[in-house]
């Protein structure tokens, strides 16, 4: 990192601890909707299976929609001009009008083909609201710093926070919602307690990086010419390094999401219907992206971010391999399930490493395109990011919505779910004890089949779509380390004429 005057060390590190820190209120919210809103359906809301698959078509149209609707918000906010700049204004105003989204879907007392179709627009909303927030998030941290080693540590303290936000969720929404420990005795309950104080959260994140956060370059910013939606669309799809980027994003993204998709129904299947089950899981999970955040700069110091990522990917194969043996062979419970904990942590630090440096690749393509074209674009480039998560959502909706109703999982999750609402109707019978009793004894019932077919889905297409993603990264991806500081001194250079 070059030496800077006590002034930019100062910005600097506000910055950087303002910005990483907004993203924790960020992450709560995204996983709350993102890895319990199907759970809070399904052991909730009762739905049978044509209302399920409904909802998951419902979802994966919105979520393509709100992928291609990306580049259009990234192009409103490059042409954004106020006295806060371009970023500030759509961060909060997604943050505010999504939170408020957010908690309506986990409150509305519907069910069945009423809440399908408040579902249907509350979800479209989500979206968009979303994205005016995710956009202006991610699109902000180019602005921050250009030099490399700045912009490797705060993209990889933003990614750290945005982490921490995840584990946070999945960590402390099962006890709250499932099993024992759920706020109520009720799913129910749990889910509209939480959506509250995590809507809460969120906003007071985002308005922190809204007040703390200082742009680069603002003035200048609010000086360039605005564009229009043809030469945004020129922007992204001509540069053929965002393009390779967002693919592997894309890839990398699905590879990591399907683990914890399909995570918390094989753990009740396979272990109980105990949110501990889930948290513990996840905090191992969640554990490898710290480990990620402490190795990579240590890792950076010897190698290059080609031989990290084969590095992680060969993790990640090995601990695939080993959730798959482990939990077709080991029979003892117990053993089985701190052995799915250990497996986690390794599958989890390989993808966390992968994705860091995919992040990494996106950022170092804005000067990749100031280099070709002579402009930045952040915003617009950035959309990619968001976009590309989307997509992979959507392709792991599809996933879910074919298993899930291959091996039938709506015939227990149904019994489940009209325990949890009994419990909060009738509290006096439907007590702690009984409750748990009965939810036992239905999943008694599921087959073994259906765990096998979950662990064979978790293993094999994770290795497969991180695979591509390697691929690509190998064949495709040209801006190493030696090509990005060529990019800067020519760049430098340019600048220096210009002045």
């Amino acid at each position: 990192m070059k030496n800077l005057n006590p002034v930019q060390k100062s910005y600097f590190n506000r910055n950087k601890w303002v910005y990483s820190l907004g993203g924790v209120g960020r992450d709560l919210a995204y996983s709350l909707y993102t890895y319990f809103l199907l759970t809070f359906i399904l052991y909730t809301k009762g739905v049978t299976s044509a209302q399920f698959a409904t909802i998951s078509i419902i979802m994966v149209i919105c979520r393509i929609w709100d992928g291609i609707n990306d580049p259009i918000m990234g192009g409103i906010i490059e042409n954004t001009r106020t006295k806060f700049g371009k970023f500030k204004p759509w961060i909060f105003i997604g943050a505010v009008t999504n939170a408020v989204v957010l908690v309506l879907i986990y409150t509305l007392p519907l069910k069945g083909t009423a809440f399908v179709i408040a579902f249907t627009f509350l979800y479209l909303i989500w979206d968009i609201t979303y994205t005016m927030n995710d956009i202006g998030y991610w699109g902000m941290l180019p602005s921050l710093t250009s030099e490399p080693r700045e912009r490797d540590v705060i993209t990889s303290m933003s990614n750290l926070f945005a982490g921490l936000g995840t584990i946070l969720a999945n960590g402390l929404i099962p006890i709250l919602t499932v099993g024992s420990h759920a706020i109520g005795n009720s799913a129910v309950t749990g889910y509209k307690v939480v959506a509250i104080v995590i809507g809460l959260v969120f906003i007071g994140c985002q308005s922190s990086v809204c007040i703390g956060v200082k742009e680069k370059n603002v003035e200048a910013a609010m000086a360039e010419e605005k564009i229009g939606f043809k030469k945004m669309v020129q922007i992204v799809f001509n540069n053929k390094q965002v393009l390779w980027t967002s693919l592997i994003l894309l890839f990398v993204n699905l590879s990591g999401a399907l683990l914890t998709a399909f995570g918390t129904n094989y753990i009740y299947l396979s272990y109980g219907y105990e949110g501990s089950f889930t948290t513990i899981f996840v905090v191992f999970y969640g554990a490898a992206s710290g480990l990620s955040f402490v190795i990579y700069p240590m890792l950076t110091k010897k190698l290059t971010r080609n031989q990290i990522i084969k590095m992680s990917f060969a993790a990640t194969i090995i601990g695939y391999i080993c959730f798959l043996l482990s939990g077709t062979f080991i029979k003892n419970v117990n053993l089985s399930f701190y052995l799915l904990c250990a497996e986690s942590l390794f599958i989890g630090l390989g993808y966390s490493l992968f994705y860091l440096i995919a992040a990494i690749f996106l950022s170092n393509t804005i000067e990749y395109n100031e280099y070709m074209t002579g402009e930045r674009n952040e915003a617009l480039i950035f959309s990619v990011r968001p976009f590309m998560a989307k997509l992979s959502s959507s392709l792991q909706q599809v996933i879910i919505m074919v298993v899930y109703l291959a091996i039938g999982l709506t015939e227990i999750t149904n019994k489940i779910s009209n325990a949890e609402n009994l419990a909060l109707q009738n509290p006096d019978l439907w007590t702690v004890k009984y409750k748990a009793n009965y939810i036992a004894e239905v999943l008694s019932g599921a087959s073994s089949g259906m765990t096998l077919a979950l662990r064979i889905v978790m293993a094999v297409l994770p290795v497969i779509f991180m695979g591509i993603g390697y691929f690509i990264t190998m064949r495709k991806y040209i801006i190493d380390e030696k090509k990005y500081d060529e990019i800067l001194t020519e760049l430098k250079a340019r600048h220096g004429e210009e002045e």
